[in-house]
């Protein structure tokens, strides 16, 4: 006795593409496989019939080339060497000669090797989800198995004696019944639902089951042979890939046990046992084969049908639900609408009496298709569709006719075009008002030129004056102080009001300690800080800036002001600097309410005053923090806002950083 495998088939042409590559067996697993192999080839002994010497089937072959299928290509040899040692050892257990066996461990090898070149293993997964993956199993079947025969008798006969042709027959058959009823579990492709119901198959198990019985329990008739494979044409048409494989391997199971048994048509009087055992595995091999075979083609039906259900459903739904009205009409004048969906027949309601159409669409469907142009029709809701139409090429009268609501869409449009307009317009407004803005800014600034001159020049004159006692001269100075600072002042309003085209004024930049820029600012606002009882802190930290005294006191000054007119009375404002890299970074931070971040991201610009500065009435013009920022930039620096914690707002100013003063 031999136990001939047929093996490894591992990728295959049809493998379903969310299938990833077979897991690779771990270590321990591969002498356990080897096992089942050897195990399965003793257990085959018991297949052999009355009066033969050959296993009408033979599980060993089908259990190697489930192990074959189930792994990934790269293993394959790893799955001959196990099919050759399992198979040559299972030989040596029946007896055989060490070569003879070692000689059928080859022949299992190779036919594993045919299976695997014809199903194409090396590539890709197989799957039995088609007819022709159907007819390429059966044909890598017989090609194994007829390889596997052909090699196992032309060892056998010289050897051992007997018929060449008889051995490679039944050698084939006896592989190929085992092959064709257990391999094909390892090529299921994914399920795919069916409309069979649990009572038809339990009706159609049990006329199977009746006719197994009919055949195979008594000795029979050769011709009852066949009975079985109605039933199992059933099942293939009308049940999952997988019932009917189980289905297969039950019933055939059922035969084999019961030829084994003495029953069926393959006994009988006179009849060489050879010749029925061949018969019967040649039953087995085309019971399989045709179950393989029928169900995978009607897989491969069921999938095509539901792609095209799916296809079907998509188109149906994207007409029938589009937007876009769909008709089809009679071209006559009294035109019948014979189909429309949903938009074409809410489009024609008004003009619709059961299927007659008439009316201004009906009408602009006729102009549209004798002109081939669209037409535009603005109906008696106040709705504008545009109608366009075809005539159908059929041997009739018939046209089809798109209704385009565009109602929408020009509305949309128009309202584009006026809120264009009127953005046009608000420009043109705005670019007015800050013309106006500028001329007002750059004659109020002329006009102030001759008084704050006049200022000035008696400031100087008092401050020559012997009659004045100290601290009257120093009320002198601070006039004369702010009469100079409101005459630059003056002149960088100027400066904005020119948008930065005119010529801007030399700097002259000085190294300017931090922490007397806060005493002058402080001296300066003394009186408006006591007024409203803050607290002005400073913050000594012995830096210095670089930039001009005039440009940056005025800078300070500006904050400092936009802070005590925000703070609350009993505030406090506090100035500090920090130095930032070769830059001072000089924080002004009140206790006042502090600005939103829309807010701070306008603060900059030039006459904007915050919501809050409108309704408290809290007097300015908006252009205070626009200076700081074109001062700031003047000087190399910069400035920003941010909000304070927990409450308030920082203004940041970044300058210039000075070195050391010079030794004096």
């Amino acid at each position: 006795m031999w136990s001939v495998s047929t093996a490894d088939a591992g990728a295959a042409p049809y493998a379903d593409r969310r299938a990833g590559p077979r897991p690779a067996l771990p270590w321990w697993a591969w002498p356990l496989a080897a096992a089942a192999i050897f195990a399965a080839a003793v257990v085959g002994v018991l297949f052999v019939p009355r009066g033969s010497t050959v296993a009408v089937w033979w599980p060993a072959a089908a259990l190697s080339v489930l192990l074959a299928m189930l792994q990934p290509p790269s293993r394959l040899p790893h799955v001959l060497a196990v099919v050759l040692v399992a198979t040559s050892l299972a030989n040596l257990a029946g007896g055989r000669d060490p070569l003879v066996c070692l000689a059928f461990g080859v022949a299992n090898a190779a036919e594993v090797v045919v299976i695997a070149l014809v199903l194409g293993l090396r590539r890709r997964r197989f799957e039995l989800s088609s007819l022709r993956a159907g007819l390429r199993f059966a044909v890598a079947v017989v090609a194994g198995a007829l390889a596997a025969g052909v090699i196992a008798a032309a060892i056998v006969v010289p050897l051992e004696g007997g018929g060449l042709w008889p051995t490679v027959v039944l050698v084939a058959a006896s592989h190929a019944a085992a092959v064709s009823l257990l391999a094909p579990i390892a090529a299921l492709p994914p399920p795919i639902p069916v409309q069979a119901g649990p009572v038809e198959m339990t009706v159609q198990i049990a006329l199977l089951a009746a006719a197994v019985l009919l055949v195979f329990g008594s000795p029979s008739s050769l011709p009852l042979a066949f009975a079985p494979f109605p039933m199992l044409a059933w099942a293939a048409l009308r049940f999952p890939i997988r019932f009917v494989l189980a289905e297969t391997v039950v019933a055939s199971l059922l035969m084999l046990a019961a030829t084994l048994d003495g029953g069926g048509p393959f006994h009988g009087t006179g009849r060489d046992p050879l010749l029925g055992a061949a018969m019967f595995e040649l039953l087995l091999v085309t019971f399989a084969g045709f179950a393989v075979v029928l169900s995978s083609a009607q897989y491969e039906l069921r999938a095509l049908a539901r792609r095209l259900d799916a296809t079907n459903r998509l188109l149906t739904g994207s007409v029938i639900d589009a937007r876009i009205g769909l008709v089809v009409a009679e071209r006559g004048e009294d035109a019948v609408v014979h189909w429309s969906n949903r938009a074409g027949r809410a489009m024609l309601a008004d003009e619709l009496s059961g299927d007659r159409w008439s009316g201004p669409l009906r009408a602009a469907a006729a102009r549209a298709l004798e002109t081939g142009e669209q037409v535009t029709v603005t109906t008696d809701a106040g709705r504008i569709i545009t109608v366009a139409a075809n005539a159908v090429d059929d041997g009739g009268e018939r046209m089809t006719v798109q209704l385009l609501d565009v109602t929408a869409l020009l509305r949309a449009r128009q309202a584009q075009v006026e809120a264009e307009v009127e953005r046009e317009a608000a420009r043109t407004i705005r670019a007015e008002l800050e013309r106006q803005r500028d001329d007002f800014l750059v004659t109020t600034s002329h006009e102030l030129r001759t008084p704050i001159t006049s200022i000035v020049g008696y400031a100087e004159l008092l401050a020559d004056g012997a009659s004045l006692t100290p601290t009257e001269r120093d009320w002198v100075r601070v006039i004369d102080r702010n009469a100079h600072r409101l005459a630059e002042l003056v002149e960088d309003l100027l400066t904005l009001g020119r948008s930065g085209t005119g010529t801007a004024r030399p700097l002259r930049r000085e190294r300017l300690p931090c922490d007397e820029l806060f005493e002058e600012i402080a001296a300066n606002l003394r009186v408006e800080s006591e007024r409203k009882r803050l607290r002005l802190e400073r913050e000594p930290q012995g830096l210095a800036v670089l930039g001009s005294r005039t440009d940056v006191s005025r800078m300070l000054s500006n904050l400092v002001v936009n802070a005590c007119k925000f703070t609350p009375e009993g505030g406090t404002i506090r100035l500090s600097a920090h130095p930032l890299g070769e830059s001072v970074q000089i924080r002004v931070a009140d206790t006042g309410p502090g600005m939103s971040e829309p807010e701070r991201s306008l603060a900059f610009d030039r006459f904007y005053r915050a919501p809050a500065a409108e309704r408290d009435n809290v007097p300015g013009t908006g252009l205070g923090l626009a200076i700081v920022a074109e001062l700031a930039r003047r000087n190399g620096g910069a400035v920003s806002l941010r909000q304070g914690e927990p409450v308030g707002l920082v203004a940041e100013l970044v300058l210039p950083a000075a070195g050391e003063a010079p030794p004096s």
